[in-house]
């Protein structure tokens, strides 16, 4: 498994991009990147995402 470390400066940068960025799909992942630098299990991101069915 991958291991992902976010400095504070890019967990910001994620926080604000996750809401205003213009493209919705990058809006997205942004979500996703955010929920991860939060230390949250892939599989708890996945559920919250809809990834899971």
């Amino acid at each position: 498994m991958i291991h992902l470390e976010f400095k504070e400066e890019e967990k910001q940068a994620l926080s604000y991009e996750r809401f205003n960025h213009p493209h919705p799909r990058v809006q997205k992942k942004m979500e996703d990147l955010w929920l991860k630098s939060q230390k949250l299990p892939h599989h708890q991101i996945s559920c919250l995402c809809g990834y899971l069915w």
